[in-house]
């Protein structure tokens, strides 16, 4: 994912031997920062190179507001959204086999082997596991390094679909500062699928590589007397310099999601952090304040500077599965949601060669795989995800300290992990209707009319919304175990061409009669009538 100027200084203090194991290198046991003073050889400094190199890591992840100047986002004042329980106790002992493995390993095993410091599952809405190790709880805010850019990357599709920030439009015209720089003739939309063609390199091993010039100007430490390079982000973006043509290849550079930070603040007039909390935060129903860690002059990291609770953070990974609704509120436009879990340009992504990620594409700063469940995260560094999974109804967050920045250390024993859950929880799920939208694709044996929209969507409190094709779909539903009956209360009464009125009345006259269902596989549904008559749907 690349790592945050967090990190950079450290990721040249070269390991020794082998990374001790994740119960070993405990911040507590490791005794980092106990006592009052620690003693000098547990102390840790901002200032010192290897802050943010393992084993201290692990401790600094819970502490980046001890040790450098921060932004907050506020959290409203209403009550927190409750988070309901449904502990599920199987899901420890649930397996899969990694990436390149011959033996299997345990949900549990992968807790330890990814470095896990908080793992929580939702399924829907409710919370199905939560683990705490390291340096977290429950009430601890925790790094989301990369995972920060999709966070910008959402701000920015809500201000597209509000027609506020217009994806084709050159970044020089918006920002006439980063006019003569790479980003001057690059659109909003490359910046935010970071299909710019920059000359930027975040090779760590190279000390000369641009990245290193990157964490001098966004470090908030005091520059050297003879420093005569940019001293902030902003700075740091009018330097950067072209190298082959925009929208050609995917190219992971945190550069981008600065330059759309500054986008966002230029068309909102405010931070990141406050538009975070505006939109977002103050609304979604939050615990805790989170934060941004921030350069000299106060400008938020929008590529990696976000921290926030675990629990929190699934409230935002929720919040993104149900289409922007919390609380019953309409908090981001569908539209946002949409842009960004359609995924992006997956020949551009290809380019840049993630062999763990075959087929997946990059689009608004989140990865989506393409996978027949319709998944896509949020990543960062040292094992930072959110994880959406829309067939299951499932959102994975997951706090990390790996020794490794690169996911692609963690994504082998990551990746099965979070699909073998996903599975279970289908297979075992007591609740099967409950999700997204279940688009119908056959409504007694006739095939619907192409992009029409009929849907179905089986709400936790009984009732039934959805799409007859013209019109929405107003009921109740009633189920126990494969049993169903349906009650369509009515419709909307708009007028549309007679081909699609008759498929409307073809399925708004077979809903009623329906009296049980069943799944096939992952993702198909099937909801039949006493005599055999059928509507299938699909996520």
């Amino acid at each position: 994912m690349g790592l945050t100027w967090l990190a950079l200084e450290s990721a040249a203090v070269a390991q020794t031997g082998p990374a001790l194991s994740a119960a070993a290198s405990d911040p507590r046991v490791m005794g980092w920062m106990q006592g009052f003073p620690p003693p000098a050889d547990k102390a840790i400094r901002f200032t010192d190179a290897d802050y943010f190199s393992f084993p201290k890591l692990r401790w600094t992840v819970c502490h980046f507001r001890e040790l450098m100047p921060t932004a907050g986002v506020e959290k409203g004042a209403g009550a927190a959204r409750e988070l309901p329980a449904a502990l599920n106790a199987t899901l420890d002992a649930v397996t899969f086999k990694p990436i390149g493995g011959n033996t299997t390993m345990t949900w549990r095993e992968s807790f330890d082997a990814n470095y896990a410091d908080g793992v929580i599952v939702l399924h829907h809405g409710s919370v199905v596991y939560e683990r705490y190790a390291g340096c977290l709880d429950a009430n601890t805010l925790h790094g989301a390094m990369s995972v920060t850019k999709s966070l910008t990357g959402l701000l920015a599709e809500v201000l597209v679909a509000e027609g506020k920030l217009d994806p084709k439009a050159l970044v020089g015209r918006l920002i006439p500062e980063l006019k003569p720089s790479a980003f001057g003739d690059a659109t909003v939309r490359q910046v935010m699928d970071m299909t710019t063609g920059l000359d930027y390199s975040e090779d760590y091993a190279d000390p000369k590589a641009e990245v290193w010039t990157y964490a001098q100007a966004g470090s908030p430490l005091p520059k050297p007397a003879d420093y005569t390079g940019p001293r902030s982000y902003f700075e740091f973006l009018q330097t950067v310099k072209k190298k082959g043509r925009h929208g050609d290849a995917f190219g992971y550079k945190t550069v981008n999601a600065d330059a759309l930070g500054w986008l966002i603040a230029r068309a909102t007039g405010k931070s990141v952090a406050q538009e975070l909390s505006e939109r977002i935060w103050s609304r979604l129903g939050a615990e805790r304040e989170a934060f941004y860690t921030v350069d000299s002059i106060g400008t938020p990291f929008a590529g990696g500077g976000f921290n926030a609770t675990l629990r929190d953070m699934a409230r935002l990974g929720q919040l993104v599965l149900d289409g922007g609704v919390a609380n019953g509120e309409q908090v981001l436009p569908p539209a946002a949601v949409a842009s960004l879990r359609q995924g992006g340009n997956q020949a551009a992504f290809a380019k840049a060669n993630y062999h763990l990620l075959p087929n997946w594409s990059y689009r608004s700063m989140w990865w989506v795989s393409h996978d027949d469940h319709g998944a896509f995260a949020a990543r960062g560094v040292h094992g930072q995800t959110i994880w959406i999974d829309p067939t299951a109804d499932m959102v994975i967050v997951r706090f990390a300290s790996n020794p490794v920045a690169a996911n692609a250390a963690s994504d082998p024993t990551s990746l099965p992990a979070y699909r073998a859950v996903a599975e279970h929880l289908i297979a075992n799920d007591p609740t099967p209707l409950l999700g997204a939208e279940w688009q119908i694709e056959n409504v007694d044996g006739g095939g619907v009319i192409d992009n029409s929209h009929a849907t179905l969507l089986f709400l936790r409190d009984g009732r039934l919304a959805g799409s007859a094709t013209c019109n929405r779909i107003i009921g109740s539903y009633k189920s126990s175990g494969q049993t169903l009956s349906i009650e369509p209360a009515g419709t909307t009464m708009m007028a549309c061409p007679q081909a699609l009125m008759n498929q409307e009345r073809k399925l708004l006259d077979l809903l009623p009669k329906i009296t049980q269902f069943r799944r096939e596989g992952s993702s198909a549904l099937v909801l039949s009538t006493a005599d055999g008559r059928t509507i299938v749907a699909r996520r």
